[in-house]
């Protein structure tokens, strides 16, 4: 799996006994299952507020603001304090940083106050619900075909335009040590059954991303975007690896060069699947950092290979005893 430096769904719980969850890296812009053309304006309707408004630019990719003074993003996409922050078109300047010691969160202080900041989830019932997924990464880009049969698409040019696509969180994972509880999410073929109009999924750039859930009567940060299934092959031979959304596995060799597994092919799609870092899993911490939680819409009043551009990074997931355990292949 890839790791987005910056991106539907099986449930898995604690009581899945053994499973094996191919491999992942970071993750970029929202691939969309019905279309080639991405959401890049701000949602409306039903998906009015869902969290566009609260992701600013950091660097080549997302933060989301959650104090009158902080911002956070993930961790692997880099940045450095004095760096600037963009959110609606105005500049912040970073003054201190907070690395999570168990997880791929980050969190930085602003000189100045933001206007607004987005509320946290802080409850433990992700799964089963719907998700606004935020993101800056690729276009869609060529499809991927196994014996003409249409198994998802290409990361395409990485432009770096916000974009969104909506998931349905499918449960969650134990990654454990530095990557922690991660919420599960699923690509799916548009039209098959409790497929969401504007599926997406995530590729390289969406790193960092926020994930919103709607609780309560309000969109709340539930995750932070973090890694992705693959890379891929048609064949299994070294070298051959490519990078792409899949909402059918069957038929593809994942892993990378020198760890190939095939995926059997079958007459029922496996969804490719992304990952985002879980916000309700580590509130103790955000916590101890920005202070208390805000759990709802809040105004301050004046309140394993490295490569040069980040992409989501390859893992293996594994459960162990009661749980599953995710272990970092690649990083970016």
């Amino acid at each position: 799996m890839h790791r987005f430096r910056p991106r539907r769904i099986v449930t898995l719980v604690a009581a899945v006994a053994a499973s094996i969850l191919a491999s992942a890296q970071p993750a970029s812009a929202v691939i969309l299952s019905r279309t080639s053309t991405r959401n890049t304006v701000a949602p409306s309707g039903t998906n009015l507020n869902s969290g566009w408004q609260f992701q600013g630019n950091w660097g080549s990719f997302t933060g989301t603001p959650i104090s009158p003074r902080h911002f956070i993003t993930a961790g692997h996409v880099g940045g450095t304090t004095g760096q600037t922050f963009t959110l609606n078109g105005k500049i912040y300047t970073t003054n201190a940083v907070y690395d999570d010691p168990s997880t791929d969160l980050r969190i930085y202080r602003i000189t100045g106050t933001f206007p607004s900041y987005a509320p946290l989830y802080t409850g433990t019932y992700e799964t089963g619900k719907r998700a606004m997924i935020f993101g800056r990464g690729t276009q869609r880009g060529s499809e991927v075909r196994k014996s003409t049969v249409l198994k998802g698409w290409k990361w395409g040019y990485q432009d770096r335009v916000k974009s969104w696509g909506e998931n349905l969180v499918s449960g969650y994972v134990n990654g454990g040590t530095s990557i922690g509880s991660v919420l599960k999410f699923t690509f799916n073929r548009q039209g098959t059954s409790g497929a969401q109009y504007n599926e997406g999924a995530l590729s390289t750039g969406d790193s960092a991303g926020g994930v919103f859930i709607y609780d309560g009567g309000k969109w709340k940060l539930a995750g932070i975007n973090y890694l992705v299934d693959g890379p891929f092959s048609l064949s299994g031979v070294n070298g051959t690896g490519f990078n792409a959304s899949v909402f059918d596995k069957g038929g593809l060799y994942q892993g990378g060069d020198g760890r190939w597994a095939y995926n059997t092919d079958t007459s029922a799609d496996i969804p490719g699947n992304f990952y985002a870092t879980r916000i309700s899993a580590r509130q103790s911490w955000i916590k101890s950092i920005v202070g208390t939680v805000a759990t709802s819409p809040t105004q301050s009043g004046a309140l394993t290979a490295t490569t040069a551009v980040p992409e989501p990074a390859t893992l293996s997931l594994l459960a162990i005893g009661a749980g599953a355990a995710l272990r970092r292949r690649r990083r970016m």
